[in-house]
């Protein structure tokens, strides 16, 4: 988890700054709206990095840098912080962060070729800070003149140098300032990281392939198209090439463990068989045991089918193994006789209790009052939207209930599942 800064360490607060800064650039302003902005002192600069917990992406940076307070690497005003912050959203925009970029590359080398092919663009040379890397500039002579290539191509270049003076191979590339932690390629960790890392990617995307309908098309509710501001009709090509790279329908079973996972309260029980990393000469360390308590609200309506909530069921049996479920029929109320809770190696059939109507409010105001990991609604969606749930929520409908989400609105920031 990234530390985040605490008040007194800065005043500088990206959220409040962004849309000031990219008023002129409307598709990195509309990117930047689907991305968490994390301050924080774990990185010395900003980057994109993933975050496992909420399976997502996340821009993250240092206050003090992007306020002009490094030194090194100064920041000399809003044109310089609209820079990096430019900088970054092609990161994301071209989906550099999900390690599928150049897999086959030495990472330093493949993390330099993707800063080339970004710096050297034509709406970000012009007015690059001095200290970034660039064609042309310190050790990257050899590539004076170079403009809107791709991340192969300065790959292709850069390893053929390398050859020529194996004595540059390995040198960390100067000029290269952001953070590339998650840059790297996935070496398919386990199952539910897999999951995770493949959510986050889709949600990336999809909001990459949102932000650039609404500046080709507008917002479908009536606004004009954004348009584009400085992004070359090369770069529209290549940004759209990853908004559209996921379309491929996710495992729903593994986006179901995932949120269940993602949704965990850790407790730390002292354990005699794990050493302390810290002190390796203690014998005494901590064993975490991980349980997630889920609320399943069930919508009792007709219009809710008997085939999708038999499949969710079948389901919750598998991943009551590490879980504990406490299902909460509802309408327009819960039928707080019918609440109950699943257990682990439970079998249980699916049951309709209730026939009502649908208010989302009932289900979310129970479950804010008591202490769960997560919240899942199976529902057709043909309801106003809730209130606001105080732990992470999930929606699990059918495609037909995909359309018509709080009528036309999908949820913000939530997953919708759909079977």
């Amino acid at each position: 988890m990234v530390e985040s800064e605490t008040q007194t360490e800065t005043q500088y607060d990206l959220d409040m700054r962004i849309y000031r800064l990219l008023q002129d650039e409307p598709f990195f302003a509309l990117l930047s709206r689907h991305l968490n902005k994390v301050p924080t002192t774990s990185v010395s600069t900003a980057g994109i990095r993933f975050n496992k917990d909420q399976a997502r992406f996340e821009l993250v940076y240092n206050p003090s840098f992007l306020a002009g307070k490094n030194p090194q690497l100064p920041i000399n005003g809003a044109a310089d912080e609209k820079w990096v912050l430019m900088h970054e959203l092609y990161h994301a925009s071209l989906g550099h962060c999900t390690g599928r970029t150049l897999p086959d590359y030495d990472r330093k080398l493949a993390n330099c070729a993707m800063d080339l092919a970004i710096n050297s663009l034509p709406n970000m040379k012009p007015g690059a800070p001095e200290w970034v890397l660039m064609p042309g500039r310190l050790s990257h002579d050899f590539l004076v003149g170079m403009n809107e290539m791709s991340s192969e191509w300065y790959a292709k270049q850069l390893e053929a140098d390398q050859e020529k003076n194996p004595e540059n191979k390995g040198d960390s590339p100067e000029g290269q300032f952001d953070d590339h932690d998650d840059f790297e390629p996935g070496d398919g960790d386990s199952e539910s990281e897999s999951a995770e890392k493949m959510i986050a990617e889709k949600r990336l995307a999809d909001a990459v392939a949102q932000a650039a309908n609404e500046c080709d098309y507008g917002d479908g509710n009536g606004g004009q198209p954004k348009g584009w501001g400085s992004v070359s009709s090369k770069m529209r090509s290549s940004i759209k090439k990853f908004g559209n790279s996921r379309k491929a329908t996710l495992d729903p079973k593994k986006v179901l463990a995932s949120f269940i996972k993602a949704s965990v309260a850790a407790e730390h029980k002292t354990s005699v068989t794990k050493r302390n990393r810290r002190l390796p000469g203690k014998k005494f360390g901590r064993r975490t045991m991980h349980r997630a308590n889920i609320a399943i609200s069930i919508d009792q309506s007709g219009s809710v089918s008997d085939e999708l909530l038999s499949k969710v069921f079948n389901w919750l049996g598998e991943l009551a193994k590490f879980s504990s479920f406490t299902v909460i029929p509802f309408d327009h109320e819960v039928f707080e006789e019918k609440v109950y809770v699943w257990k682990k190696g439970e079998k249980r059939a699916r049951e309709r209790v209730l026939h009502g109507g649908t208010c989302f409010n009932a289900p979310t105001k129970y479950v804010n009052k008591r202490k769960f990991d997560g919240h899942i609604i199976i529902t057709d969606m043909m309801a106003p939207a809730p209130v606001r749930s105080k732990c992470q929520r999930m929606w699990i409908t059918d495609k037909y209930g995909a359309g018509r989400s709080y009528g036309g609105h999908k949820p913000k920031g939530e997953r919708v599942l759909v079977l």
